[in-house]
């Protein structure tokens, strides 16, 4: 038996850890669909490194018609991370007919390795044997990667950017986001990125017989471990928090649904710069006297309620006379609030978080980036200085 080294000891591990992940992701599943992708995407990983086990460790001659096999399945990898992303924004999984054509990469690496898979399983061993002494047999695998990186990146970047439209479109509406926000989720997906480029580098390392090849493929096994361990700790995070992630979610779609999935557009607006000006100055005066943004609910449709001016009005001004949303516009004015209540010594046996609260805040996560964004400072450190500054 050809020896273990470390690396095909990290492969055991994934393999072992995803078995596990995926169990674990078809039980989240049953609550919360939306995580289905992800699981066909963990099962995608595990044939990966145990097909990249055989192959380092040589134990493919022993089951020849493996060579190859999971190849085709690599392509799913971008297409399900997009599904998966999908089905987030929207809290569930859903098939539609045209999602097919997500396959259709991966259908045409099948038929690409037909005639290998049709071969006798000497001639596979022999393949396996020889691979990687023919120049061209080089080649072909260079250009196979670029077409590989090439199909999940382009995905990957598709993910993020529903995210981003996603996220931009919540911000017009909801003074928090805390369980609308999808960072984890960004992160994974940028990490899957960086993963399928490492492994890029590694191949034109590989080509150009270039040094630190050989490690190269070994950090990309460690971030793909780093993947599926987010990806546990996000689904664990979520199923633990499922139902009151639903409320949330479904009071968002149901409430402003509409508002969601459309941008909201100014290029019809009759608003003339004299009703901007009156409207810009309402708004400031209500913040400043009735302080509705305590609530740390408060939608824009709240405000438009309390002020008697429509959403689309509010969002309008926000962006063109305070550049802008609704998000930004509340915060900076939780903000302000955070500061003198941090400046009142009264507060002093106040943590950081519960002034936070105080304010108007629904994390601290959001607290504190609001602030330093503000500020260009933590709380805990612009406390500090107000203490310095005493002296």
């Amino acid at each position: 038996m050809p020896d273990i080294t470390i690396w095909n000891l990290i492969l055991l591990a994934e393999i072992g850890f995803g078995f596990i992940l995926l169990l674990f992701l078809l039980k989240v599943s049953t609550k919360l669909n939306w995580y289905l992708p992800l699981a066909i995407y963990v099962l995608l990983v595990m044939i990966d490194c145990y097909s990249e086990f055989l192959f380092q460790t040589g134990n493919i001659v022993n089951t020849p018609h493996l060579l190859y096999a999971s190849e085709p399945f690599n392509l799913l990898a971008g297409p399900m991370i997009y599904l998966y992303a999908r089905s987030q924004e929207y809290q569930r999984f859903k098939w539609i007919k045209t999602d097919f054509l997500l396959l259709t990469p991966s259908i045409i690496s099948l038929l690409v390795y037909i005639p290998t898979y049709t071969m006798s399983a000497a001639d596979k061993i022999l393949e396996y044997q020889n691979y990687g002494t023919l120049e061209s047999d080089v080649e072909n695998f260079v250009w196979e990667w670029i077409f590989l990186v090439s199909i999940n990146v382009t995905f990957f970047a598709g993910a993020l950017q529903r995210f981003k439209n996603y996220n931009d479109k919540i911000k017009t509406l909801y003074s928090n986001i805390k369980n609308a926000d999808l960072r984890i989720t960004q992160i994974l997906i940028r990490l899957c990125i960086a993963i399928y480029i490492l492994e890029l580098v590694a191949v034109f390392l590989t080509y150009y017989e270039l040094p630190f090849n050989n490690e190269s493929y070994n950090l990309y096994d460690i971030f793909q471990l780093i993947v599926l361990v987010l990806i546990g700790y996000d689904a664990f995070r979520t199923y633990k928090h499922s139902a009151t992630i639903k409320q949330e979610w479904q009071r968002i779609h149901l409430e402003d649904g509409q508002n969601i999935i459309q941008p909201i557009k100014y290029a019809n607006s009759n608003l003339t710069p004299e009703q901007s000006a009156e409207i810009k100055a309402k708004l400031q005066m209500y913040m400043e006297k009735h302080e509705p943004y305590l609530e740390s609910q408060m939608r824009i449709k709240d405000l438009a309620e309390q002020t008697g001016i429509s959403s689309h009005q509010i969002s309008q001004v926000l962006n063109e006379s305070f550049n802008q949303n609704f998000f930004e516009f509340v915060n900076c004015y939780r903000v302000k609030k955070a500061k003198a209540l941090i400046e009142d010594p009264t507060n002093a046996p106040l943590t950081l978080t519960a002034i936070g609260f105080e304010a108007g805040f629904n994390s601290k996560t959001t607290f504190y980036e609001a602030f330093k964004k503000a500020t260009g400072t933590t709380p805990a450190q612009y406390k500090q200085n107000l203490s310095l500054s005493d002296y």
